[in-house]
């Protein structure tokens, strides 16, 4: 106890010498009495590690001089960790806590942490209203209205602080570019210097460029027999009028859901000149394969198994799967995107009527 009081005497006395607060430091404890090791990563470097006593206590200390989105994980690689709790990191003294919902944390103790609480809160009370309302008519889309419209609101309110930032993150992929763009140029100067706006920048500006009306960028990958694949091969075959390319894997629930509706168009307007282009982000290629030939998904597929850092998912900016683009074969001009359900087999139906 006198150690950490002797440490925050020093840290409020470096603070306010300094002129402008740099120092951060970030404690908490945590229940599980197997981790012993925690990491703060962000934009996917490890800052720092700390240890686990055996009391669960853990303390990080630093500077930063721009807000930065991090994650306390007990892993380096956040998408195998058991615990992940989400922090903007910033100057001041900021507390780990439970909670309280699903064994998860989460960070108090600072303006933008407070603000990063609401948005947990939110998810967890729509989460709580959709279990408890499952079954009836128009719940989910009511719910996804709802989350939207708070994402949405929250990116526009808090143009001076990284909280804004996280929500238009999360709501990107459900707004149009040109609309994302508008939102992103209007942040403060301050926040466009952060690694959180300069991520979100070079994404939109990857989903503009691919946006309906603009040329579909070239690309292959191999098969699944292990041949290079080229996209442009695909669309200059032969009677192949429009080319759907689909950003799935097999381990995306969301994905698999869309696979009848993939099916059906493909066996009604493959012979009028429709094909499907899958780009897999997978890592297994066992997975990848027996998930295709389990649901008779009888397109052409192509995958570098590399997950996340699939090279034609990053070169197209997708950072959430499923998602689709529409090709016109013949211009290579771009018509649709991201359509779902039985949008697709009606748009395919207007196409080849």
């Amino acid at each position: 106890m006198k150690k950490i009081t002797l440490f925050l005497l020093l840290f409020y006395v470096i603070c306010s010498c300094s002129g402008q607060k740099t120092a951060y430091y970030l404690h908490g404890t945590i229940d599980d009495k197997e981790i012993n090791t925690l990491y703060l990563i962000s934009s996917g470097q490890v800052l720092d590690t700390a240890h686990v006593g055996d009391d669960g206590t853990f303390s990080f200390k630093g500077d930063v001089t721009l807000p930065k989105l991090a994650y306390i994980t007990n892993n380096s690689n956040t998408r195998l960790a058991s615990l992940n709790c989400t922090v903007i990191l910033e100057p001041g003294e900021m507390t780990m806590v439970p909670l309280g919902f699903y064994d998860e944390y989460k960070v108090i103790g600072s303006k933008s942490n407070d603000l990063l609480n609401t948005l947990s809160q939110k998810s967890i009370d729509l989460t709580l209203y959709y279990e408890e309302h499952e079954g009836q008519d128009g719940v989910l889309e009511e719910v996804q209205n709802k989350w939207r419209s708070f994402l949405k609101d929250g990116a526009n309110k808090y143009k001076d602080n990284l909280f804004g930032l996280v929500c238009l993150r999360e709501v990107a992929d459900d707004l149009e570019p040109q609309d994302v763009r508008q939102i992103l140029d209007s942040y403060k100067s301050t926040m466009r210097e952060t690694d959180l706006w300069k991520a979100l920048d070079e994404r939109i500006s990857k989903l503009m460029a691919t946006a309906t009306g603009n040329r579909y960028m070239e690309f292959s990958q191999t098969d699944i027999y292990d041949n290079f694949i080229s996209s442009k091969d695909v669309m200059s075959a032969p009677g192949t009028k429009y080319v759907l390319i689909d950003f799935w894997a097999s381990w995306c629930d969301p994905c698999m859901r869309e696979v009848p509706f993939l099916k059906e168009s493909y066996s009604k307007y493959f012979d009028k000149g429709f094909q499907i282009l899958g780009v897999s982000l997978d890592r297994s290629k066992d997975a990848w394969l027996n998930a295709i030939k389990a649901n008779d998904m009888n397109w052409i597929h192509v995958s570098d198994l590399k997950f996340w850092d699939n090279a034609v998912a990053k070169q197209y900016g997708i950072t959430s799967i499923p998602a689709n683009i529409l090709v016109d074969a013949g211009t290579g001009k771009i018509i649709a995107t991201n359509l779902r359900g039985q949008d697709l087999e009606k748009k395919i139906a207007e196409l080849l009527k």
